[in-house]
């Protein structure tokens, strides 16, 4: 969601989140005084004053991708700016991921970023330097339990895309925190310089479309393929009879990786996602714990020239989330070993705002904490990118119960 576009959308949970936001306004103020286009990334909302007295552990924590790791910042206006290139070839999370009861980020150029379960504990950044110095990687899924994710060379952006080509398939080994290739395009008995331009996991097969480039001539090969037995138990080398494959047309490979209408979407995240009206435009990519690769769904807005809302949404079993490029987040559940907020019903807040040209993007759950990536965009470029580092516990649940108590008090019944 731009910023333009939310107001209609954002307007009916003022009221349920108005005491929530005061956290973002509190922490702001904590700081030392600042240029007012800073000021305006915590929350619009800062009618209610709050009490100097009451000491909060911050709500929030920034964070910022450098070439020697992450950085803890004060806020994106922070970061130094930096050049914009293809989004292939920069820092930025590629993929986020809860797999196994540990939460991840994949950075781009940078390495498999494990997220902790609290505000006070440091993330851990795993590195390989032949598969994050000069590629790129995507597709952060769970194979068996076990992260895996796609690695290749952009061959429009990256001048080294035909040297020693890598395995495209790469899991992340946790008991001994290493990475191990599983799968190389001559494994699908292709041309070893075979690229891999599009990947998809569904939980159980994989389909893909490799381009193989000469001097002559571009061809395209579409497979969909699997093993018998999990990849990640194939220790040696692979042998092409292990993988089983089946070549597809065109049009096939077009429908079972196409856009989904949000109809068909699961039956939690219309629910979750009813109070948007049906006059804006929606693209959201879903995934859930087990689906694999994320899926889109779209609508499209009755309205003419229908405003268009980009998101991210995720089904982690107790909770379904929503995330907008804007920062507005829709959740409906419970955090882990809590109850269920609001009975249910979806309570919408938005994070703090960005400055001009930022999103918010993918995003993943730790415990009580949401993890949500933020990048500078300009066209299929990149420049500054990192992540917020959000408690939900502090933010929905005691930041409510303090509210539904003062409204108590006051005779008034709190929202169901």
């Amino acid at each position: 969601m731009a910023s333009s576009k939310n107001t209609s959308v954002v307007s009916f949970s003022l009221i349920t989140i108005l005491s929530v936001m005061l956290f973002f306004t509190f922490y702001s103020c904590k700081k030392a005084e600042k240029p007012e286009s800073e000021q305006e990334q915590t929350t619009e909302i800062t009618e209610t004053p709050v009490e100097e007295t009451v000491k909060y552990i911050p709500v929030l924590r920034w964070s910022c991708f450098t070439k020697d790791g992450i950085e803890e910042i004060e806020s994106p206006y922070d970061v130094p700016a930096t050049i914009f290139r293809p989004w292939t070839e920069t820092l930025r999370v590629a993929g986020a991921a809860k797999i196994s009861n540990n939460s991840y980020f994949l950075i781009n150029r940078l390495g498999l970023l494990l997220l902790p379960d609290s505000l006070e504990k440091q993330p851990e950044l795993i590195t390989d330097a032949m598969y994050f110095t000069d590629t790129t990687v995507s597709n952060l899924v769970s194979v068996e339990n076990n992260p895996v994710f796609h690695v290749y060379r952009n061959s429009f952006f990256n001048s080294k895309a035909s040297e020693s080509p890598l395995p495209f398939l790469i899991q992340y080994r946790t008991e001994n925190k290493i990475f191990f290739p599983l799968l190389r395009v001559t494994d699908l008995e292709l041309n070893p310089t075979a690229e891999t331009v599009h990947l998809m996991y569904d939980g159980s097969s994989w389909t893909a479309a490799f381009k193989t480039s000469t001097k002559e001539k571009i061809d395209f090969n579409y497979l969909q393929f699997f093993s018998y037995e999990p990849l990640i138990s194939l220790t040696s080398v692979p042998k092409p009879e292990q993988i089983q494959k089946q070549e597809l047309s065109i049009d096939l490979f077009k429908q079972i990786v196409c856009n989904y209408e949000f109809e068909k979407a699961p039956e939690r995240v219309k629910k979750l996602l009813v109070q948007i009206p049906q006059k804006f435009s929606l693209d959201l990519n879903y995934s859930n714990e087990k689906s694999g690769t994320p899926v889109n769904y779209v609508r499209q807005g009755a309205a003419e020239n229908a405003l268009l809302f980009k998101g991210t949404v995720k089904d982690f079993g107790t909770c379904v989330i929503s995330l907008f490029e804007d920062g507005t987040t829709y959740f409906s559940g419970a955090l882990p070993n809590t109850y269920i907020l609001r009975n249910g019903k979806p309570v919408v807040f938005r994070l703090p705002k960005l400055p001009k040209g930022f999103i918010y993007n993918d995003f993943v759950i730790s415990g009580n904490i949401l993890y949500a990536a933020w990048e500078e965009e300009f066209f299929y470029q990149t420049a500054r990118a990192g992540f917020i580092s959000v408690d939900l516990k502090k933010l929905l649940y005691e930041a409510l119960a303090v509210a539904d108590a003062k409204k108590a008090e006051e005779g008034v019944s709190p929202v169901d």
